[in-house]
């Protein structure tokens, strides 16, 4: 509950009222406000509690916490511990290049937390090893006490600097400091991510599992009669016996794994048109400082296409010192979109990052945020407080704007309605008597773009230069300028909502427009193989709303995302040959052999299986099907002939409602 701050010694103000409750909280705020309490810092939430001077306490109140806690003056221990925390350089080299057992990197947020742990751990043994700075800081004691006392030290570091998980029990923790001493940095990295003995299935169980699940004759009925017979069966061959079904569940159901068993469960031609590449096809018939960012009325009338009056949106981004207009983006709503298009106008006139971004709560700006946008453009992006207009400089520079360059046009809206003086409305009286004489919406777009010109040509109301010559005449040493690398970087959007991979590719809705991708080798053929291993998988999507004929696919891990591969828009082929290309003709049989030896691969890596654990359909005196329309070469059956799948299918589509009631 100590700490030195600006080398002041301080106690932490809530535990007076929350811990040790020597005073109710409203007589602790009334001291904060008036006196005698000097308030070294004001709370930030966890980890950064408020800070108070030792020394403004009144002496009574002090005497109430050195009877709880001792004298802070004498022992001084946190102070003397944080003197001897340092950020170890080779230990976040260490994680930042660490790598689990399956190539994963860790997560940015674990590198800091477990570089914290090794420099907190480098202290203790400074401390511990130096008996003159042990006894200052820890006073005299055997070797409980000096853990205890460490173990409370610990918990009390502030953690927006030390962001630590180190155990909270004076013993853990000197069991962690023993193996940390013992084996170095690896023992800070928790043993469960990403390695392969934490999986409860091994690689003899997996291959059981996927087996008795296809297993066609002796059908397994349920995930629950698996689990019990599955533990049988690990008693036998020491296997980890599981305790949920769900475990089982969760293996059958990874796109990679139930790929292998869905021909044999619900036959062949259902894995194919499930796990198949599918055509999509077309019916025969022949697009520095601080930046403020906001949208608002174009405020310009203009004739759409039915020929009646109508306005739209205009979003803007704005430099605040110089009042230029950077970027915007003219649309019949404030989303996602506008906002993208603007920022990303904004940054290519610029040449720059902004330090800061501030924007307001509307549209698509929670879309932005999630997908990292804006913090990749700034280094700050806040959203501006809300029904605080007054406050938003590019607000005030919208109103000028209008007044001093909108308002000569005859079809200019007038401003915003709280505007209430006759000049800042329209002569509405005129604009319906010329409606056929309105711009259209192209003609409204070219005059606002001479408009966002000329009031960047026009003089500052403060430094009556022309604001352009004094956006380029001024330098920011903390806004980096942008490269070609820094664009792809920053202008690739990231989907909120995840994709499922289908036999048809990769689909998803942007804008009320579908789009769909598909994975490609150097061929330019469908990559069916990827396809199938991933039929069912969640993808997270990152693009460019510019140029949307290339994706990113990534898998979310608990780590991070994870990267997969590229996808391309989907070849699109005329379903009537009489459309059909060359080309698409080709395409098609090259499609077609790709799905059969993908087919019959699938299909014999599984008989494999089967026939070494003597599960195969022969095994068991039983016929397996072959591969309709592939195989002309029938495997071994019984005498009695059964009818094809065709002639079953066809005997059901011929059967009428009523037969089904022949019997009663």
């Amino acid at each position: 509950m100590f700490e030195t701050y600006q080398n002041t010694l301080c106690i932490h103000g809530g535990w007076l009222y929350k811990v040790a409750r020597i005073m109710p909280k409203y007589k602790y705020d009334n001291y904060c406000r008036r006196g005698p309490f000097r308030v070294m810092r004001k709370g930030r939430g966890k980890g950064s509690p408020a800070l108070i001077s030792w020394a403004s306490i009144h002496e009574h109140y002090q005497q109430e916490v050195i009877s709880l806690v001792g004298d802070p003056t004498k022992t001084d221990m946190h102070i003397i511990f944080c003197d001897y925390l340092e950020r170890d350089v080779k230990a976040a080299r260490y994680f930042a290049d660490y790598l689990f057992d399956n190539g994963t990197p860790l997560a940015e947020d674990v590198q800091k937390r477990y570089a914290a742990e090794a420099a907190i751990l480098n202290g203790i043994k400074t401390v511990i090893n130096d008996r003159i700075l042990r006894t200052k800081a820890l006073g005299n004691g055997g070797l409980t006490k000096t853990w205890n006392a460490l173990s409370d030290i610990v918990q009390e570091l502030p953690y927006h600097l030390w962001p630590h998980s180190l155990p909270k029990n004076a013993r853990s923790l000197q069991r962690k400091y023993k193996k940390y001493q013992e084996i170095g940095f690896e023992a800070l990295v928790h043993q469960g991510h990403g390695h392969k003995n934490s999986e409860k299935l091994n690689s003899n169980s997996k291959q059981w599992v996927i087996g008795r699940w296809a297993d066609q004759v002796n059908k397994v009925t349920s995930c629950a009669q698996l689990l019990d017979e599955y533990n049988e069966r690990a008693i036998e061959k020491n296997w980890r016996v599981l305790k949920e079904e769900k475990t089982l569940y969760n293996f059958l159901h990874q796109p990679e794994i139930k790929n292998q068993w869905w021909g044999y469960r619900y036959g062949e031609l259902k894995a194919k048109e499930k796990y198949s590449y599918q055509h999509s096809t077309k019916l025969p018939t022949m697009r520095d400082s601080l930046w403020y960012s906001d949208g608002t009325k174009l405020n310009l009338y203009y004739k759409d296409e039915n020929g009646k009056m109508a306005t739209c949106m205009v979003y803007e981004v704005m430099d605040a010192f110089s009042e230029v207009f950077l970027g915007y983006h003219i649309s019949p709503t404030e989303n996602y979109e506008a906002q993208y298009y603007a920022y990303k106008m904004a940054v290519k006139n610029s040449g720059h990052r902004p330090y800061e971004i501030k924007y307001d709560g509307a549209g698509g700006h929670k879309k932005l945020k999630n997908g990292v946008f804006l913090d990749r453009i700034a280094k700050l992006s806040i959203k501006t407080e809300p029904y605080n207009g007054k406050s938003k400089t590019i607000e005030n520079a919208f109103y000028r704007f209008q007044h001093q360059v909108m308002k000569r046009h005859w079809y200019f809206t007038g401003q915003n309605i709280t505007a209430r003086a006759e000049e800042s409305q329209a002569n509405m009286e005129f604009i319906l008597a010329n409606v056929d004489n309105l711009p259209t919406l192209e003609e409204a777009k070219a005059q606002y773009a001479e408009m966002r010109k000329q009031w960047n040509q026009m003089p500052h109301f403060k430094t009556k230069e022309p604001r352009l010559s004094m956006y380029y005449d001024s330098n920011n040493p903390k806004a980096p300028a942008i490269d070609v690398f820094d664009m792809v970087d920053i202008f690739w959007v990231q989907r909120e909502k995840p994709v499922t991979v289908t036999a048809y590719g990769i689909s998803f809705t942007e804008a009320k427009q579908k789009h769909t991708y598909m994975v490609y080798d150097q061929d330019r053929a469908p990559d069916v193989k990827w396809l199938a291993n991933n039929i069912d998988r969640k993808v997270t999507v990152k693009y460019d709303p510019e140029d949307m004929h290339l994706i990113w696919l990534y898998e979310d891990t608990p780590l991070g995302l994870k990267f997969l591969t590229a996808a391309e828009t989907k070849i699109e082929i005329s379903r009537g040959k009489q459309e059909q290309q060359d080309w698409e003709a080709q395409f098609i049989a090259k499609v077609k052999k790709a799905n059969k030896e993908r087919r019959i691969e699938s299909r014999d890596t599984m008989d494999a299986l089967m026939q070494n654990l003597g599960l195969s359909a022969e095994q068991q005196g039983l016929n397996a099907p072959h591969i309709k329309g592939l195989e002309s070469k029938k495997r071994k059956t019984k005498e009695s002939k059964a009818p094809s799948i065709a002639q079953v299918q066809k005997q059901v589509s011929n059967m009428e409602y009523g037969d089904l009631y022949d019997d009663y």
